[in-house]
């Protein structure tokens, strides 16, 4: 059964995201209510926009200091254009980590007002989890998107590396950064990214095979994820027969190490007017030291990482060329408590750099009463085939209920 829309514009929508956001402070700012175009695909569908997206009439502070006396912007991101005019509801700006980087911000998680949302896009994680909104957009350079939808509940998508217009976001990485859907179900995530694409079209083409990767290193998957790994091994093998172990031949420390030199030096240019001397003072410490770190990076320590990314995906994917759907956990444990850090990320640096579509799904509560996710990750250009087969993986997974709005 699908989610009804909430709608912003009644009085109990906007009271559910006001009687929320007191408990988990997922919005920096809201909108006025007043009416948006109401016909088309997305019609009523109510969007959060995560605060480094610019959002016309919004200042786009990007979590930091440094903006606070940004101007509005005049113009809407090509993304958030696309969901407006296909009839969903801009219903405000979500807490964003300080530029989409790792210092951890003080929104909460629904499930646990002790736990972190996930970072970067805490805002959008924890709006959605709450099922105040519908949609919420957010953006991922490592493992910032899946992992607020994995830590709240949700259903995350992030595309294909240089499927999405990027224009009006802003940049962290350009050579990684992506932005992607958080939706209270898999078919709002669908037909928000059709329309952001403007391809309404199904795949037709079931994938030929799949394969099943627990990354390794020295994060332990903990039992409940672990059953659920086995579990969603288990619902595709429905589909596609046996699903096939795969050993990746990559060095994952090396994959996360060249991936933080490509990102740092690429933000040291991107943001390289945040460096003079008054300015730093003002950046939380995590991104300040990237950076510095950045503008230590030469350009061909930065361009030699880069070719090395591009080598292991290359390789990785011509090793599994008839593998078109793998399984695999998006964290190895739940989320982190508040204020610690913004949540394990390895290896989704790892899937982030490997290119291809990540489908995140809810797959029940652990035993602390916190989600549970699995997570799709498909071969690059194949993010509609992806989100086709997730439905059927979607209908026979685990339900996930949504949190209990906490006492006064």
């Amino acid at each position: 059964m699908i989610d009804p829309p909430v709608s912003i514009h009644r009085a109990s929508g906007t009271d559910a995201i006001s009687a929320w956001d007191r408990h988990i402070g997922a919005f920096v700012s809201l909108a006025d209510g007043s009416a948006d175009q109401l016909s088309g695909p997305l019609a009523g569908r109510t969007v959060a926009v995560k605060d480094i997206i610019n959002v016309a009439g919004f200042p786009t502070k990007n979590g930091s200091r440094t903006q606070e006396n940004t101007p509005v912007a005049a113009h809407d991101a090509p993304v958030v254009a696309h969901l407006r005019a296909a009839g969903a509801i801009v219903v405000g700006k979500t807490v964003t980590t300080e530029y989409a980087f790792t210092d951890p911000t003080p929104c909460r998680n629904p499930f646990g007002l002790e736990y972190s949302p996930g970072g970067s896009s805490s805002g959008s994680g924890a709006a959605v989890g709450a099922g105040v909104v519908d949609i919420a957009l957010g953006t991922q350079t490592a493992g910032s998107l899946i992992r607020p939808a994995a830590y709240c509940g949700a259903v995350g998508f992030k595309p294909g590396c240089g499927v999405l217009e990027m224009e009006g976001v802003t940049p962290l990485s350009p050579s990684y950064d992506m932005v992607g859907v958080i939706a209270r179900n898999l078919d709002f995530a669908a037909d928000a990214f059709a329309v952001m694409t403007g391809d309404f079209a199904k795949s037709s083409a079931a994938p030929l095979r799949a394969g099943r990767v627990v990354l390794s290193d020295d994060a332990g998957l903990d039992a409940d994820r672990l059953a659920a790994f086995e579990a969603g091994s288990e619902a595709v093998a429905t589909y596609l027969g046996r699903v096939e172990t795969l050993r990746p031949e990559f060095d994952l420390t090396q994959v996360v190490t060249d991936h933080r030199t490509v990102m740092c030096a690429e933000a040291a240019i991107a943001h390289a007017n945040l460096l003079d001397d008054a300015t730093q003072n003002l950046l939380m410490p995590n991104f300040r030291e990237a950076l510095l770190t950045g503008a230590r990076i030469t350009p061909d320590e930065s361009a030699s990482a880069k070719r090395r990314l591009a080598d292991t995906a290359a390789e990785f994917w011509q090793h599994n060329a008839d593998i078109d759907v793998i399984v695999t956990p998006p964290v190895p444990q739940g989320p982190p408590r508040l204020g610690t850090t913004t949540g394990y990320q390895h290896w989704l640096t790892v899937w982030t750099v490997l290119g291809g579509p990540l489908l995140c799904l809810p797959w029940g509560l652990d035993a602390k009463g916190l989600p549970i996710s699995v997570m799709l990750a498909g071969r690059p250009g194949q993010d509609s085939g992806l989100l086709e087969f997730g439905q059927k993986i979607a209908a026979i997974a685990p339900h996930t209920p949504r949190p209990k709005l906490p006492s006064v």
